[in-house]
């Protein structure tokens, strides 16, 4: 939990530093309620969709590792976004497009 906490509260702070330097600040109210409306929509659906596995027989603890297996492979792919979007950044187009 202290973890979950932890992680939360460093990409809310992360995200308000992030956005306006990839996107730039024109948009940044419409990225922000787009992402904000995907959180809360799938927030509300994780429960329903674990009981609707488990109901099929798919075991928590299945579940669970393949959740795992998920975060891991989508931190993976963030290290090719996040060189992707520094070098964006750094070059001189991407720094006049901002």
């Amino acid at each position: 939990m202290a973890l979950l906490g932890l992680s939360y509260g460093l990409s809310s702070t992360l995200f308000g530093a992030l956005w306006p330097e990839i996107y730039g600040t024109k948009h940044l109210g419409s990225i922000r309620a787009v992402v904000i409306a995907l959180m809360v929509f799938s927030t509300a659906m994780g429960p329903g969709v674990t009981g609707f596995l488990i109901d099929f027989g798919i075991d928590y603890p299945l579940q669970i590792f393949v959740m795992g297996l998920y975060c891991i492979g989508i931190s993976l792919l963030m290290v090719f976004v996040g060189r992707k979007a520094a070098a964006r950044i750094a070059s001189p187009a991407g720094a006049a497009a901002n």
